[in-house]
């Protein structure tokens, strides 16, 4: 979506100010194309913004994300007694770094090259449970910037980023919620799996046999809503098994790759360099044992 606003997990999202404003009268939100992203909330009454042609009317209780680089204005239409909170920021990137829309998968919990490079699209506009909460922190927050301190943008930035962090997920969870369906269940049904068999070579008849639905609609469903293939994440499961015995034993790399159903030990170091970014012997030189 052309105006949607996304944060990259390798980097925070840099504050440029933080206020409230409060309207007597009919206002009007200012026609601009803004050099930054600006995040809105309203406490009181609603406000009206157009942002490339497309109407906002953000009510009590309701936020709103500006993408920078787009104009955005409005018509005499903001009510009066309206008051609301204004976050502007910007979100640096790497033109140089390729971003991906998912973000790795819970299960696979240890670094790779990669592990950051992934966009998080934040809710355009809405509300939700956890906004009721909001104006507290908006008003710490703007409490803060009037009263700078060492490191202090530094550190607005970083309660700024956790704020988004903290409305994103709820949202998505709420809408979750609304669109539970089998589609939904997939994924973490297919890791289940995966993690049961993650010592053995991938069978995908015996993974869709497990399920009672076809594999083809399995790995497309997986594919959508992780953003990894099927096979792929089986391969990750089991270097993140490997990594296990690298950290929790003394076996060499040809006992470890057969702990995790590698007959070949060269084929399993292959595999190793191609998720972790490196060989199972520079990796483990490099890890603290337990």
């Amino acid at each position: 979506m052309e105006c949607s606003l996304y944060l990259s997990a390798d980097r925070m999202p840099l504050v440029r100010d933080i206020g409230m404003n409060r309207t007597d009268s009919l206002y009007t939100h200012p026609d601009r194309t803004a050099g930054y992203d600006v995040f809105l909330f309203v406490v009181h009454g609603c406000m009206q913004v157009i942002e490339e042609g497309t109407e906002y009317f953000v009510r009590e209780n309701e936020h709103l994300f500006l993408k920078k680089g787009k104009h955005h204005w409005g018509l005499p239409l903001t009510v009066p007694g309206t008051t609301w909170y204004w976050i502007h920021f910007s979100v640096p990137t790497d033109e140089n770094i390729t971003y991906r829309e998912h973000p790795p998968l819970p299960e696979i919990d240890y670094y790779q090259p990669d592990h950051y490079h992934y966009l998080i699209q934040m809710p355009k506009h809405g509300t939700s449970p956890f906004h009721s909460v909001l104006e507290a922190r908006l008003q710490a927050l703007a409490a803060d910037y009037f009263f700078p301190a060492k490191h202090g943008m530094m550190q607005l930035s970083l309660r700024v980023c956790q704020l988004f962090l903290d409305l994103q997920k709820q949202m998505k969870q709420q809408e979750k919620e609304k669109h539970t369906g089998k589609a939904d269940t997939v994924a973490g049904r297919v890791i289940a799996f995966l993690l049961q068999h993650c010592e053995e070579d991938f069978d995908s008849a015996s993974l869709a046999g497990s399920m009672k639905l076809n594999y083809s609609y399995l790995s497309a469903a997986f594919k959508e809503q992780t953003g990894q293939t099927i096979v792929e994440t089986h391969a990750r499961l089991r270097m993140g098994k490997a990594i296990e015995w690298m950290r929790n034993s003394s076996l060499n790399v040809s006992e470890i790759s057969e702990r995790v159903g590698y007959r070949n030990p060269y084929y399993f170091s292959r595999v190793f360099k191609k998720v972790l970014g490196e060989s199972p012997s520079s990796y483990m030189r490099n890890i603290y044992k337990t």
